[in-house]
């Protein structure tokens, strides 16, 4: 029996706590143990109760070592969508030579990346960051994917980089503090892309379209990278507030109704009553599902509208998209995209591809007899921090969970790290 070689996944999002424990030990990821557990101390993505929240964690990891049957163990991720982030374009510059052009090493790849880190966290400050490698230049004009043998006096390397706020590491660090120990962190959004879309889709172009609880956040990938980060301040939580106002409900009970009978679209849906409870939590009100999803719908459409402008924003922006459009269209992740006929409405308004956003490689993981509770847009951002994680592992080192990295040689290592965004926190 190969030695447990066990990943603990969780993601902190502003309504929900995802967990997933995954063993590598037959060479494939196996699901062991999965739970959702709902999110309290937090709101609008800042901590407001610290003991509610180290309950919420609690009651996840009791969850999960219930499944397993044993205490929790093995390699901790921790993801989150809660706090502010920012996308950003930076250049780092290095000077190989002043005389004769001089060959580009891998150490010189490798000081670039150091030199950037340096710049950004001068102080040795915490932080949880992404960087994903745009192109590098050449003495100021010639671009190149792969600098490695070629002469040059002068190479720039042009970064995109995602760095969570304050709020975000006041999130997982208190989250994680006293309940779970040491942990790798890691930003939803990224994982949850990292998850659900193909490297062809990144390559020649996607919009990925996170429709979370407090934020619906809009990425454009493009060779490889994200090039524009918004995230539009309407989302998840109006909807839930929309049906709790119009029908004089809870927020509770408007997401049970969400959940249970809702559709993100009113056209051809049977008039089917529905009871539910009143403020008071006794009285019994009535509506119908027609209703309901008309209250949805309005909501829904307002918001895939700003992300329509966005869209259209993105294909001025970059003239390669020219009159095709985005060619991988869009792809929906987070709560919301579990909504019953949401590609329906999304089609309606975006008229270009949609697709839910789902884990891409099939291969990788196995859930016997609960695929399709787990491989969900719910757990997509938890299977997304292994796949960031194993990605970090292969670059550096063979094997999944090994801590030492090892700076490899010849011609693969290049390879493996313009293919690989690097996350580190420091």
């Amino acid at each position: 029996m190969p030695k447990s070689r066990e990943i603990v996944s969780l993601d902190i999002g502003n309504d929900s706590i995802k967990g997933i424990v995954v063993d590598f030990s037959e060479g494939f990821g196996n699901v062991l143990a999965f739970s959702n557990v709902k999110t309290r101390g937090i709101e609008n993505g800042e901590i407001k109760d610290v003991i509610a929240l180290n309950e919420s964690m609690g009651q996840i990891v009791e969850d999960l070592e219930e499944q397993l049957g044993k205490e929790l163990r093995g390699e901790l991720l921790v993801s989150s969508s809660c706090g502010d982030f920012t996308l950003t374009e930076i250049t780092e510059e290095l000077i190989l030579t002043e005389k004769e052009e001089a060959y580009v090493s891998e150490e010189h790849v490798m000081k670039l990346t150091d030199n950037l880190l340096a710049d950004l966290f001068p102080n040795n400050e915490r932080n949880s960051l992404h960087l994903f490698v745009k192109k590098y230049v050449l003495d100021d004009n010639k671009i190149v994917v792969n600098p490695i043998g070629m002469k040059t006096r002068k190479v720039a390397a042009i970064y995109t980089v995602v760095m969570g706020s304050e709020k975000y590491r006041n999130v997982v660090e208190y989250a994680t503090k006293d309940i779970l120990g040491e942990a790798e962190y890691y930003i939803s959004f990224v994982s949850n892309a990292e998850a659900v879309l193909s490297n062809v889709e990144k390559d020649r172009g996607v919009v990925h379209v996170d429709l979370g609880y407090n934020h619906t956040t809009v990425t454009l990938y493009y060779a490889n990278t994200p090039l524009e980060m918004e995230r539009i301040d309407i989302s998840m939580k109006n909807v839930l507030k929309d049906i709790a106002i119009v029908l004089k409900t809870s927020l509770q009970e408007a997401e049970r109704l969400l959940k249970t009978y809702g559709v993100a679209v009113y056209m051809d849906i049977e008039s089917v009553p529905i009871e539910y409870k009143g403020l008071d939590g006794r009285t019994i009100q009535r509506t119908d599902k027609e209703f309901l999803s008309r209250i949805i719908y309005a909501r829904l459409r307002e918001i895939f509208m700003r992300v329509k402008k966005l869209y259209k924003d993105f294909t001025v922006k970059y003239p390669d998209f020219g009159n095709i459009g985005i060619p991988g269209g869009i792809v929906l992740t987070g709560g919301g995209a579990m909504l019953q006929r949401i590609e329906t409405l999304a089609s309606e308004v975006f008229k270009c591809p949609v697709r839910i956003g789902t884990v891409a490689d099939t291969e990788m993981f196995k859930a016997e007899g609960a695929e399709l509770n787990v491989f969900t847009p719910l757990y997509a951002a938890a299977f997304g921090n292994i796949i960031v994680y194993q990605k970090e592992q292969n670059m550096y080192s063979p094997m999944v969970g090994e801590r030492t990295k090892k700076r490899q040689s010849g011609p693969g290592f290049f390879k493996k790290l313009s293919e690989t965004f690097g996350k580190i926190f420091g």
